[in-house]
């Protein structure tokens, strides 16, 4: 018979396994099915925009308003074009009754559901999105519509979305009661919207989420009909069936020859066209999406692996146990076929008790699978991860059904009845060495992921956020940010304020540059626009030549502008001083030149800093600009300013009184930098995790291999210690070909963390160098513990009275 702490550590085993390997499987084919929900994925494409600039190439994911519509009205093959584009920089909206509701909110055209199906729960979707004012919400926000006019106090809740039919069709009864009703952001309380229409929600494992669409024609014609620059429409199509967009080039370009100074551009130095990719793989195709799923891959793939070797290894332990019993049957006539249903019987009560004890431990552990995976567990279980995590579950049955049956069926009858001892030392050392490889590879890549995490957590961009703050006034109330920024500055807690158009982590639009007397566009600026006096001392942003802007004709540069310009004049003299244009501003001073424009002259250089993040690098050059806090002209919606975190209640009690009837929300700079690294900070803790369930799965099995070998080998071990072998010469018996092998498996293992490691850290701008310390050190520790628990296991049967060993004997 089995003993039952054989079959305790296969359920321990299997169930740790299973579990953390169902969760990641999950989150896995949760990326993978990413807008697989749509009716003719396949068919649907973005428009990206290519563009190439005297040398300079790149593409965008971006274009102008006009351009979605003209691929639908004027490109064979197309049957069916949409856009969409934010509008408010907040994301709080008020109700009738001035209950804040928090939203996403897209304008988006009539076309919109042609081309991604949503479920319309309520309204006319062409009429709704073909009206000035009017809007579309998802059912979630219409549920939360109706909670708070019925309940004052429940403007938070928020409804989870519901899939089935019934429960859809329900809610369009009742959500019809929302229809007619105005909300309006919380930045333009004057601008009401008219709720036209309801739909479905769009699913967590799609790349669109929004919870209000607003009609397209509410935005400016100058901006959606307009067919170069302002390209900040996101454009979609939907192609005709059998139609391959590789095949749509030429009429791309006559569409923007009927619609573009193509020719012109092109003499300028400037080729601009446009190409479609999947939409169905604008997720997937994310090079940080590809090394999660591909990490998280390895990693639920090892512990399901080392879980099974475990379950194995037991298996062959016990063979000399039940070898006898095995033989007993077969002498009563039993045939292959009830050897498999015996251990079939035994096999599906071990998965049974491990998938409970699986099933038992996420549930425990659903709040740390939420904030390591973003999103619920129950949320995770899209068909594709239940049909995945149902094979997975199946393979693991047949081998641990095949595997043990087989060994089985080669015991000879006349062996097993002779108490049969085969000696499966070297299977059992096999097994050891892979889950050794394993360990060695989670442990050395859980290492250069948390290094990596802490340097972009730590690296230094440039500028000086620490105890930085900053509020948000996008409502364009100057006289508010004049109010803010007094207050502040009377504060003596606060060190410094200044107010700016854009903050550096948050990425930046771009500008083309050109010279007075030269109509050639050079290239392409990250236009960080304008800020306040003191922005650049408060920042800690340094001039390496010239002083920052005093007034509205002056612009700063930073280093790579200029190492730009060499490209095309000679500034050997330096760069202070001269002029220059760029496109899309106009200082108040009236025009001097034919061309209609004034240029700027450059009153500084500042070292370049990092603007976006160390995933996602903007490396054009920057500029800035100048502005007074105030000014009708400038647009600075940030107010920044430096204080001790102790002192933010007073500064809050401050701003609170200076702007009565405002929700005062200060937001820290670090912690949004912080937040853009938390798939990183994430991807650690997966690491971590499952390097520590897979070693202590890792360690079950070698305990078990132990206290087999040493009863096992006891007779040999007594004889040993009567001839003189002290217990550190058993000791070394015992460790010597693990240790070996483990060291073996650790060098194998090392070689493949390396290029995973490296594989992985290609992702970022900046990167940790693959010293040979964290191999050494994974490697180390692994090999540290497995000797560990080798010594402390061995110690019993090295210390053991060799007269009882033989007496057993």
């Amino acid at each position: 018979m089995k003993k039952k702490s054989d079959i305790l550590i296969k359920v321990l085993s299997l169930g740790v396994g299973l579990a953390v390997g169902i969760v990641l499987i999950a989150k896995v084919f949760f990326e993978l099915s990413y807008d697989s929900f749509y009716k003719d994925i396949d068919r649907v494409y973005t428009i990206n925009t290519w563009y190439s600039q005297n040398g300079d190439e790149n593409d965008y994911g971006q274009v102008s308003g006009a351009v979605a519509v003209g691929f639908m009205e004027e490109v064979p093959g197309v049957e069916v074009g949409t856009r969409t584009t934010y509008v408010f920089n907040g994301d709080t909206y008020l109700d009738e009754a001035g209950h804040k509701l928090k939203a996403t909110l897209v304008c988006a055209d009539t076309c919109f559901f042609k081309v991604f199906d949503r479920p319309i729960l309520a309204g006319d979707p062409v009429k709704a999105l073909g009206k000035w004012g009017s809007v579309m919400v998802s059912r979630s926000f219409a549920e939360k519509l109706v909670d708070s006019s019925a309940s004052p106090q429940n403007d938070n809740a928020v409804a989870s979305p519901q899939n089935d039919n019934n429960v859809i069709l329900s809610a369009a009864k009742d959500l019809s009661s929302v229809i007619g009703k105005q909300i309006a952001n919380e930045d333009m309380p004057g601008l009401k919207l008219t709720i036209e229409g309801v739909f479905e929600d769009f699913p967590k494992n799609g790349s669109l989420s929004y919870d209000i669409l607003l009609s397209m024609d509410t935005y400016g014609k100058q901006s959606t009909d307009n067919w170069l620059g302002n390209d900040r429409y996101k454009g979609y199509v939907k192609l005709m069936p059998g139609v391959d967009p590789n095949t749509l080039s030429d009429a791309i370009r006559k569409m923007q020859e009927a619609h573009q100074p193509v020719t012109e551009m092109e003499s300028k130095g400037l080729r601009l066209t446009y190409f479609l990719k999947p939409f169905s793989k604008m997720h997937t195709s994310m090079p940080e999406v590809k090394s999660q799923v591909i990490l998280l891959s390895i990693v639920a793939a090892l512990l399901i692996l080392i879980s099974l070797l475990n379950y194995i290894l037991i298996v062959i332990s016990s063979m000399v146990k039940r070898s006898k019993e095995v033989g007993v049957r077969k002498c009563y006539g039993a045939e292959s076929k009830h050897i498999y249903g015996m251990l079939s019987k035994e096999a599906l009560l071990h998965i049974a008790l491990s998938l409970a004890l699986a099933a038992a431990i996420i549930f425990a552990g659903r709040s740390i699978i939420e904030n390591l995976l973003g999103v619920p567990f129950q949320t995770l279980l899209v068909s594709r991860s239940i049909f995945a995590i149902g094979l997975v579950i199946l393979f693991v049955l047949a081998i641990s059904i095949v595997v043990p049956a087989e060994l089985y069926q080669r015991i000879p009858v006349d062996a097993a009845l002779k108490n049969y001892t085969e000696n499966s030392r070297r299977w059992k050392l096999g097994l050891l060495g892979v889950q050794v490889l394993i360990n060695v590879f989670l442990a050395v890549m859980m290492l250069i992921i948390g290094r990596q995490y802490q340097k972009v957590n730590h690296s230094h961009p440039g500028y000086d956020y620490e105890n930085l703050f900053y509020i948000n006034m996008f409502d364009g109330d100057r006289q508010a940010q004049v109010r803010a920024v007094e207050t502040l500055r009377r504060l003596p807690e606060v060190s410094g304020v200044a107010a700016s158009y854009n903050l550096p982590y948050e990425g930046s639009s771009g500008d083309n540059i050109y010279l007075p007397d030269d109509e050639r566009e050079l290239f392409n600026v990250a236009d960080q626009y304008d800020c306040s006096e003191g922005f650049y001392d408060l920042m800690g942003i340094e001039f390496v030549d010239g002083r920052a802007p005093r007034d509205s004709t002056e612009m700063a540069v930073d280093e790579k502008f200029v190492a730009k310009m060499a490209d095309f004049v000679d500034w050997s003299d330096g760069a202070v001083g001269k002029q220059v244009c760029i496109t899309g501003h106009d200082h108040p001073i009236v025009l001097s030149n034919d061309m209609g424009v004034t240029p700027y002259t450059i009153s500084g250089v500042y070292k370049s800093y990092l603007i976006g993040n160390l995933t996602r690098v903007d490396p054009r050059p920057s500029v800035l600009f100048r502005a007074e806090i105030g000014s009708m002209s400038s647009w600075m919606p940030h107010i920044l300013f430096k204080v001790d975190p102790k002192a933010l209640p007073k500064v809050q009690d401050a701003l609170t009184q200076a702007l009565e009837g405002r929700e005062i929300n200060i937001i820290s700079y670090e912690e949004q930098m912080r937040a853009a690294y938390d798939d990183s900070k994430k991807m650690r803790n997966t690491m971590a995790l499952g390097a520590v369930f897979s070693l202590l799965i890792a360690l079950l099995g070698l305990i078990g291999f132990i206290k087999d070998e040493s009863l096992r080998r006891s007779k040999e071990m007594a004889v040993r210690k009567i001839n003189g072998a002290t217990t550190r010469d058993i000791l070394g018996v015992f460790a010597k070909d693990i240790m070996i092998l483990s060291a073996v498996m650790a060098v194998i293992a090392c070689i493949a963390a390396y290029f995973v490691a490296h594989k992985w850290l290609e992702q970022f701008a900046e990167k940790v160098s693959l010293n040979p310390l964290y191999f050494i050190g994974g490697a180390a520790l692994v090999l540290l513990i497995v000797l560990g628990v080798v010594v402390l296991n061995c110690l019993r049967i090295a210390r053991a009275n060799p007269v009882e060993s033989l007496k057993n004997e």
